[in-house]
């Protein structure tokens, strides 16, 4: 049976990148939407040590990580994904499926830059 899942909830897991590249390690993705079989997700990461990406306009910072996100985090709004759920079956769920701030989502979410 598929995973189901909601706004604002965060997993780990390698998606393929736009790029079509895979990650070399597993990252947090942040889910941002859904739409039957598939689910929209932004690739996230922590600031620490790439302080200086939160200049980009690319990136958005999370001010209220915790949960779903351990560290201080910030969302990579270029980088929004269709992905079908078949394709999520070795993911994790992130602190027990535990949403982001419905403030912080919808902020994200009105900052996607789409193609």
């Amino acid at each position: 049976m598929p995973m189901s899942f909601i706004a604002g909830q965060a997993f780990w897991g390698k998606i393929r990148f736009p790029d079509g590249e895979f990650p070399a390690y597993e990252r947090p993705y942040l889910v941002v939407g859904i739409d039957g079989e598939y689910i929209e997700i932004l690739t996230v990461s922590s600031v620490a040590g790439k302080e200086w990406k939160l200049t980009l306009p690319a990136n958005k910072e999370i001010f209220k990580y915790d949960p779903p996100f351990p560290r201080r985090t910030f969302a990579k709004l270029d980088s929004l994904q269709k992905v079908h759920l078949s394709n999520l079956s070795n993911v994790r769920i992130a602190k027990s499926g535990a949403a982001l701030d419905a403030t912080e989502l919808s902020e994200i979410m009105g900052s996607i830059i789409r193609e």
